[in-house]
C-alpha cells in the first residue's frame, strides 16, 4: 500500500539517533516551561497564604509618631489633601482609608471546657469590600444580623498561646479552633448599645488591626454614635508594582511607614513572578527553536520523498493520507517529549516541595494540573502548526 511504502521510507531515512535528538530538544524546552509553571504554583502560597484575604499588591501605610503626640497635638492622621496626594501617585492604583469605630468595644470569650473566660477592651476598623479577597458568603453582613466576621492579627493569637496561656496553665488554641469559638462583642456608644457575636474568619501578618466588614461598621456607627469627622490614621494602598523603588522614595520623603510585612511580601511575590516568567520565557524559546529544527528536518525528509508523494497524489490519494507518516512522526516527538518532561518535573519537584512545607506550616501542596495543562496546550499547539505546515507543503508540491 502506498501509505505503508511512505511510512517505510520515513523509518529508513530517520535513524533512532535523529528521532532521539528531536525528542531531546523538545523535552528540554517543555521541562523548563513545566518547571517554571509548577514552581510558581507551588511557591506562591508561601508568600501569600498567610494573608490570603489580601492581595500582595496591597500595603498599609501610617505616619510616624513624634514627640508632639504626647501633648495631644499633631496626631498622626492623614488629611484629605494628603490622601489625595497619595492617590494621585503614578504607582498607585487605589487608596482606601481605614474606617474606625465611633463606639467602645468590649470582647468576651468563655470556654465551657476549662470553665474559664476573659474579656478585654478592643477596637474595630473596616476597609472597603473590594480590598478584602474573601467570599462575601463568609465576609458579608446584613444590618441587624447577630454574627459578624472578623480578621485579627496573627500575633494576637501568638501572644495568647505563648504568653497569657503559657503563664496561667491554660490550653493553647490553634487557628482552626479559634475560628470555631464565638466572641461576644459588647458595643456602646452615645445613642445606645448592642451585643453581637464575632467569628474569626482569617488571620493576618500584615494588618495590626481588628477588621470587620464595612457594612457592619457603617450600620454600627449609624446606630450607636453621632456622626463624627474622622481623618484617616492608616491607608491601604493598591500599588501597581510592590518592587517599584519610587514607592519607598515617596514614603521616605513624606515620613510614611508601612505596617507588617505587606511591602516585603509584595516585593517577594513580584520577583517570584518575574523569575518564573523569565524561566517560562527561556523554555518557550527552547521549544520554538526545537520546533523549527524538527520542522526543517521533516521538510528535508519530505523533499527527498516529494516525487513519490506527488505520484500518489496524481493517482488519487488524498493529501492527508500522504501526510499521515509525517503526522505520526510529529505526534510521536511531542508525545514522548511531554511524557518525559512531566516525569522530570515531578522528580525535580520532590527535591524542593518539603522545604516549602518547612517555611510555612499551613502550606498545602498544589496539584500539577496547571503545569500539565500548560505543557499539553503548548505541545498540541506546536504539533498542530507543524502538521499544517507539512500538509500545505505536500499540497503545494514544492
Amino acid at each position: 500500500m502506498p501509505n505503508k511504502l511512505l511510512l517505510k521510507l520515513v523509518r529508513l531515512q530517520i535513524t533512532p539517533w535523529q528521532f532521539a535528538g528531536f525528542a531531546l530538544a523538545n523535552v528540554l524546552g517543555l521541562t523548563v516551561v513545566l518547571f517554571g509553571v509548577q514552581f510558581y504554583t507551588d511557591s506562591a502560597p508561601v508568600f501569600t497564604a498567610n494573608d490570603s484575604f489580601m492581595k500582595e499588591e496591597y500595603i498599609v501605610v501610617t505616619k510616624e509618631v513624634g514627640l508632639s503626640g504626647l501633648t495631644g497635638r499633631g496626631t498622626p492622621h492623614f488629611s484629605p489633601a494628603e490622601v489625595e496626594e497619595v492617590s494621585s501617585q503614578p504607582f498607585i492604583d487605589g487608596c482606601a482609608p481605614f474606617v474606625s469605630a465611633d463606639f467602645s468595644v468590649i470582647a468576651s470569650v468563655s470556654s465551657a471546657a476549662t470553665g474559664m473566660g476573659f474579656q478585654t477592651e478592643m477596637f474595630l476598623e473596616a476597609l472597603p469590600d473590594e480590598y478584602i479577597d474573601i467570599s462575601m458568603k463568609q465576609w458579608g453582613y446584613s444590618p441587624g444580623a447577630t454574627q459578624v466576621p472578623i480578621v485579627i492579627p496573627r500575633n494576637y493569637l501568638n501572644l495568647y498561646n505563648f504568653g497569657f496561656a503559657a503563664g496561667r496553665g491554660l490550653p493553647a488554641v490553634s487557628e482552626t479552633m479559634i475560628g470555631m469559638v464565638p466572641i461576644n462583642l459588647y458595643l456602646t456608644g452615645e445613642k445606645g448599645s448592642m451585643k453581637v457575636e464575632g467569628r474569626v474568619t482569617a488571620f493576618s501578618n500584615r494588618l495590626n488591626t481588628i477588621l470587620v466588614p464595612m457594612a457592619f461598621m457603617r450600620y454600627a456607627n449609624d446606630s450607636l454614635a453621632y456622626p463624627k469627622d474622622h481623618q484617616a490614621a492608616r491607608l491601604c494602598l493598591d500599588v501597581k508594582n510592590p518592587a517599584d523603588p519610587a514607592i519607598g522614595e515617596f514614603l521616605s520623603a513624606h515620613g510614611y511607614r508601612t505596617e507588617g510585612t505587606g511591602g516585603d511580601a509584595g516585593r517577594m511575590a513580584f520577583f517570584l513572578r518575574l523569575i518564573s516568567f523569565a524561566v517560562v520565557g527561556i523554555g518557550l524559546c527552547i521549544c520554538v527553536l526545537a520546533f523549527f529544527v524538527m520542522l526543517l528536518s521533516v521538510f528535508l525528509l519530505l523533499q527527498k520523498n516529494m516525487e513519490k508523494a506527488q505520484t500518489l497524489l496524481l493517482i488519487g490519494y488524498p493529501s492527508l493520507a500522504v501526510c499521515a507518516p509525517y503526522f505520526a512522526l510529529i505526534a510521536a516527538v511531542y508525545a514522548v517529549g511531554l511524557i518525559v518532561a512531566a516525569v522530570a518535573v515531578g522528580q525535580i519537584r520532590e527535591t524542593y516541595i518539603h522545604h516549602f512545607a518547612a517555611l510555612n506550616p499551613d502550606f498545602t501542596s498544589a496539584t500539577g494540573s496547571g503545569a500539565g495543562v500548560a505543557g499539553l496546550t503548548l505541545s498540541v499547539l506546536l504539533a498542530t502548526i507543524a502538521a499544517i505546515a507539512v500538509w500545505r507543503k505536500v499540497k503545494s508540491g514544492r
